[in-house]
């Protein structure tokens, strides 16, 4: 089952009185209403009112709801019976819920309504339908691309050890400054580099000179991770350096001069590796990720969608009910 598009999905679970009688409407969307009882129906209410915050965020998921809810029927004939949607409320709480966790306690920790996680359902299904006939006439994807996804697979599952000693202070510098602090910042790097190779220690040369403080301190060593989270050409060679023994040229990034010791590598299995076929379902699926995400961006900027005033303004971009100044 394919997941809600990130525009709604982030914000809608991550959730944990305004005036009016339940029948009044709060917005319209495209000529249909939605009412002060639609939106308080989602938010549960232990202590207190409803804040205005609260509301104008509801209020805000409801519009986006209504959009999706109001093309999906038009363009592509989507909709769903109560029974089809209470079975996808129970497989979100199935698949979402801790141990022991009770369907009550489920919505209330997060501050809803089972009326909120049955709407959810609802766009769950939507979104699930459209992905599966935009997949249909989804292009493939080119050797290239497959080739550059096992790349990043990888990548993703290689993990290195490196210790480094950064010479010069490049990050902010421009024009002629950053020429100058580059050649003296190299000509450090290939001092160190002859230090090491008349025998001194690693880490002594790394605690006395290194430019990062964070690793001088442990002389140099940055640990073992992956390699992803360095900049490009620190990382690419830290993918590629003997292991064991210095790198015998510097490596310029942005931050300076690099003498590097890569102390360990290692790579995923090909067990460990997703297959050709794998890869191609994942480019699709994000392919129509993309497409869906597209598809209701372009229809929440092409929306006729009027909210009460006393309730807040309706934005766009990020699309959402702005609350009226207190």
């Amino acid at each position: 089952m394919k997941k809600l598009p990130v525009l709604l999905i982030v914000s809608a679970f991550a959730l944990a009185a305004c005036g009016g009688g339940l029948g009044a409407t709060a917005a319209t969307v495209n000529g249909s209403d939605i009412t002060v009882g639609d939106v308080e129906g989602l938010i549960l209410i232990e202590e207190g009112t409803i804040t205005k915050d609260q509301f104008a965020q509801f209020l805000g998921f409801l519009i986006q709801w209504e959009v999706i809810e109001q093309s999906a029927l038009e363009e592509y004939g989507l909709e769903f019976t109560e029974e089809e949607i209470r079975a996808e409320a129970d497989r979100i709480y199935e698949e979402f819920s801790v141990e022991g966790e009770t369907r009550e306690d489920f919505t209330a920790t997060r501050g809803v309504t089972e009326s909120f996680l049955f709407e959810f359902a609802r766009q769950q299904l939507i979104t699930a339908a459209l992905g599966d006939i935009l997949t249909v006439d989804a292009a493939q994807p080119t050797q290239e691309e497959i080739d550059e996804a096992m790349d990043n697979a990888i990548l993703a599952g290689t993990e290195v050890c490196v210790s480094h000693i950064l010479l010069g202070e490049l990050s902010g510098l421009t024009g002629e400054e950053l020429e100058t602090a580059r050649t003296a910042a190299e000509t450090e790097a290939l001092d160190v580099l002859d230090r090491l190779d008349a025998g001194e220690e690693f880490a002594t040369i790394a605690a006395e000179l290194s430019k990062d403080p964070g690793s001088a301190a442990n002389g140099g060593d940055l640990g073992c991770g992956s390699p992803a989270q360095y900049v490009d050409q620190f990382r690419d060679a830290s993918l590629t350096a003997p292991i064991g023994e210095v790198l015998d040229t510097p490596v310029e990034t942005t931050f300076g001069f690099h003498v590097m010791l890569v102390t360990g590598r290692t790579e995923p299995t090909a067990e460990e590796l997703p297959t050709e076929e794998e890869l191609t379902d994942g480019l699709v699926e994000q392919a129509v990720a993309g497409e869906i995400d597209a598809w209701v961006l372009e229809l929440i900027l092409a929306a006729d969608v009027e909210v009460v005033e006393r309730f807040g303004t309706w934005q766009t971009e990020p699309p959402a009910v702005i609350p009226p100044a207190e």
